[in-house]
C-alpha cells in the first residue's frame, strides 16, 4: 500500500498510476507540477517497482532522481513536493 497525505491507497493491480489526471491515474495529486501520468507502481517478477513515466519533474528517492527502482518496505519517494510512503504489512 502507499500512504499519501494521511490516506492509504491499496495497490491491487500490476500497473498503479500516480499523477495529476483524475481519469488517468489511480492516485491523483492535485498539483500543476505533477504530470498527468507522472509515475507508476509496477508489480513484476514478485517485486514492486516505482517507475518514472517520463515526467517533467521526476521521482526522487533519498534526494536522487530515479527512473525505475525496486520498492522496499518503508521506502519513501517524492513526486515534486509530495511524499509517498510504501508499506507491505499495513
Amino acid at each position: 500500500m502507499v500512504r499519501y497525505e494521511g490516506q492509504i491507497f491499496t495497490v491491487n493491480k500490476d500497473r498503479f498510476v500516480i499523477g495529476r489526471g483524475k481519469n488517468a491515474s489511480d492516485l491523483t495529486i492535485k498539483d500543476p507540477n505533477v504530470s498527468r501520468q507522472h509515475a507508476l507502481i509496477e508489480f513484476s517478477n514478485g517485486q514492486y517497482y516505482i517507475v518514472d513515466m517520463g515526467s517533467t519533474n521526476g521521482v526522487e528517492f533519498k534526494g536522487s532522481k530515479v527512473q525505475r527502482k525496486v520498492i522496499d518496505d518503508g521506502d519513501t519517494f517524492r513526486v515534486c513536493e509530495h511524499e509517498l510512503s510504501f508499506s507491505f504489512t499495513g
